[in-house]
């Protein structure tokens, strides 16, 4: 079962790593700016369900090795659930920056802050999928 939690963290952190490092700097390099944000808008979504599904496979794998093992890592479950809520928090924050955008040069100040607060939420739950991959392989 830790290789459940560890496939799960491992794709979920990837994901975020390659999103960030591969997929939006090629989205803009690529599209024109409007193209572009019509593109995310669809994609973003799904990235962040995707985070959860990863997220329920990760507390999978903690609650059946706590099964198997006759205990439980309590920090790796601790920080698997703050993972997910913050992936929720992110995936609902998603049509709050879409009405930003859409009231372009009104709204600009406000998508930058829920951008903002969606990229540090973001790199958060990559930090913490580190370490939850760090306390099952030490």
């Amino acid at each position: 079962m830790v290789f459940l939690t560890l496939a799960a963290a491992g794709t979920w952190t990837g994901a975020i790593l390659f999103h960030s490092a591969v997929v939006a700097p090629s989205t803009f390099r690529v599209l024109d700016s409007d193209t572009a944000g019509l593109f995310l808008r669809r994609l973003f979504p799904s990235f962040f369900r995707f985070g959860l599904v990863c997220g329920a496979l990760m507390l999978a794998g903690l609650v059946a090795e706590a099964a198997f093992a006759a205990s439980m890592r309590m920090d790796a479950l601790a920080i698997t659930i703050a993972m997910c809520v913050l992936q929720a928090i992110c995936l609902a924050m998603v049509p709050a920056i879409n009405a930003a955008r859409d009231e372009g040069e009104a709204g600009k100040r406000r998508f930058g802050r829920l951008h903002l607060v969606n990229v540090l939420l973001t790199v958060s739950v990559l930090v913490m999928g580190l370490v939850v991959i760090y306390l099952q392989v030490g």
